[in-house]
């Protein structure tokens, strides 16, 4: 998550009636040590903010690890039924739907569990290069065609949020961050798909990144469960 999509989102976030937007889940949330060290930015601004407020902030993603509270599966039908009994107001979904081949169908679910006056973060890259996690599809929406898929919930608002430039979107200081894909670029043999994936990472170091990110807000109930 770039730090400019992390200030967008929570100041959307905080700007609403807290009791229409939390209990929050997170979808895809990743580890503690992501939000708060690789990208410290993701807690600083979205998430400590809500623990400082007595908010409750709910981590989910499909692996067990330090900070994800639930671990399951949103294709699942037994873990959406759980989910339902949360009393879940809002949800987050940043940075997922470029890693997934069944996105109409995660948007139609995510959709499912949002009760009405209930609202949805999303965000996902614009401009950026190919990054697996474990793949890619190049998903790179405009606000318009992120927002479609999500057809029983009405658009707050949305914005191309720009990022700056890719090599300074990182926790390392871009000097080392420089030398340290240069390093990478010299070893070929070494992981040759992973080498291949840094060298057109390469290729965006000095580009303008940016990112689509949109509020949505169920206002009527659901055409298909």
């Amino acid at each position: 998550m770039l730090r400019e999509e992390a200030t967008w989102l929570a100041n959307n976030i905080y700007s609403l009636n807290a009791a229409g937007v939390f209990p929050l889940l997170n979808i895809g949330s990743s580890s503690q040590e992501f939000r708060e060290q690789e990208q410290p930015w993701i807690d600083q601004l979205l998430f400590k903010p809500a623990r400082e407020k007595g908010y409750s902030v709910i981590h989910t993603d499909l692996k067990n690890d330090l900070g994800v509270d639930l671990i399951g599966d949103l294709s699942d039908r037994a873990f959406l039924d759980k989910l339902a009994t949360m009393k879940i107001k809002s949800v987050l979904c940043s940075n997922l739907l470029e890693h997934l081949l069944n996105k109409e169908e995660l948007c139609q679910n995510i959709s499912s569990i949002i009760p009405i006056d209930g609202y949805l973060f999303v965000t996902v890259p614009y401009a950026f290069p190919f990054h697996r996690d474990p793949i890619d599809t190049m998903f790179r929406p405009n606000i318009d065609q992120l927002s479609q898929l999500f057809p029983d919930l009405e658009i707050v608002r949305g914005e191309i949020v720009s990022g700056g430039k890719l090599i300074k979107a990182t926790s390392v200081p871009p000097l080392l961050y420089l030398m340290a894909m240069i390093i990478r670029l010299l070893l070929p043999i070494y992981q040759p798909l992973r080498w291949l994936d840094s060298l057109r990472y390469s290729l965006w170091l000095f580009r303008d990144i940016s990112a689509t990110c949109i509020v949505l807000q169920k206002t009527r109930q659901s055409s298909k469960f």
